[in-house]
């Protein structure tokens, strides 16, 4: 078995929940391959590490005792043996003679020896980066949920069989292109552009509405790296006191958009 796959095994192991047969194939092979020796160290570092990310609290009095009492006792029925220095060689020879599990779990305790001094002033460090891993999560979890969304109000808007399509163009001859569809029965809609021209990072595509009266009704706003879009508007919370009669694309100085137009359009269709 190649490193690649070895590799997928690795972390199960490091947390103890590898099958026998996966535990076998992973010992036989990282006591030939260093790399793979050094990503299952790592991986019992972690594994060791997330026991540390509890709130910490002192033992009872009782168990340091139990705990030296069952030493003890072990030690006394224990037949005496080389001292572990005289007995790990060098790599690999070490994997051969204690076992790839033992040498692994030795190395994870020197680990944890060096842990232990400042367990106390890391343990706040370690809860609050599961925090920011977990709240990370939460944020993937949310843009996912809203891209289902997005896509769901796309797919009613062409599903309906009255739907109406513009294409909108760059009244500077930009080279920037659209078209704007949207369903008058459920009072939905989408843009898809392309080539718009580059803006801050702290800038917006702000999408409006034209009335005939002459009013410009803001209805979502967009970031875009490379210049495309796919922006799916629900008007069902737009106010639009007027026919409207046109549709275009601004560039806005404010994270959240505009109240009003700032700039000159930079895509604009008359509906």
């Amino acid at each position: 078995m190649d490193c690649e796959q070895v590799r997928d095994m690795l972390d199960a192991y490091a947390l103890g929940a590898s099958d026998v047969s996966e535990a076998a194939v992973v010992e036989e092979h990282v006591a030939d391959c260093v790399r793979c020796w050094d990503e299952l160290t790592r991986g019992q570092q972690t594994a060791a590490l997330l026991a540390l990310t509890v709130p910490i609290t002192d033992a009872p009095a009782r168990l340091e005792q139990k705990v030296l009492a069952q030493a003890q006792r072990e030690r006394t029925y224990k037949e005496p043996h080389a001292p572990f220095w005289q007995r790990l060689r060098t790599w690999p020879a070490a994997a051969g003679a204690l076992g790839v599990a033992s040498v692994a779990a030795l190395s994870v305790s020197a680990f944890l020896g060096v842990q232990v001094a400042d367990l106390k002033d890391k343990n706040d460090g370690l809860q609050a980066q599961l925090v920011s891993n977990s709240s990370s999560f939460e944020k993937q979890l949310s843009d996912t949920k809203q891209q289902l969304a997005d896509q769901r109000s796309i797919f009613t808007v062409l599903s309906d069989n009255d739907r109406k399509q513009v294409d909108v163009s760059a009244p500077g001859g930009t080279g920037a292109a659209a078209y704007y569809t949207w369903s008058p029965e459920n009072d939905k809609g989408f843009m898809i552009c392309d080539h718009l021209p580059p803006i801050a990072v702290d800038e917006v595509y702000q999408i409006w509405v034209v009335t005939a009266g002459g009013d410009s009704i803001p209805v979502t706003s967009f970031q875009s790296t490379d210049g495309t879009c796919q922006a799916p508007m629900d008007f069902a919370g737009v106010t639009i006191s007027d026919r409207p009669v046109g549709i275009g694309i601004t560039e806005e100085d404010l994270p959240g958009g505009s109240r009003k137009p700032t700039g000159p359009w930079l895509l604009y269709a008359h509906l």
